[in-house]
């Protein structure tokens, strides 16, 4: 006589399958013993999944630092867009120097 075991087996979730349950759960009037049981998960499952998104959300902002991040530039790219800046330079002082001139011209 064989035995047939109940035990359902645990699928194997991707972090994006927890992450999209833990959504799922949160939503305002979800069914969650229902959403919890296609995945054949249950209740203690979903508080593991809530500790570890809280965990990961916290060190996430933790170690962000404000402001633009910084990019990566092609060393060409970078020494003509610095070859520019200095002939700008250049042509801005020359007009400066140029507009002082005509005013001691003019007075």
């Amino acid at each position: 006589m064989e035995t047939i075991s109940m035990k359902k087996e645990r699928l194997k979730l991707t972090p994006e399958q927890l992450f999209d349950i833990y959504q799922e759960c949160s939503a305002p009037g979800a069914p969650i013993k229902i959403i919890l049981e296609r995945y054949g998960l249950k209740p203690w499952d979903l508080i593991a999944i809530r500790k570890k998104v809280k965990t990961a959300a916290i060190d996430a902002l933790a170690n962000s630092k404000p402001g633009r991040k910084k990019q990566v530039v092609v060393l060409e790219q970078y020494q003509q867009v610095s070859k520019e800046l200095g002939e700008t330079k250049d042509a801005l002082a020359a007009v400066g120097h140029e507009l002082s001139l005509l005013k001691k011209r003019v007075n």
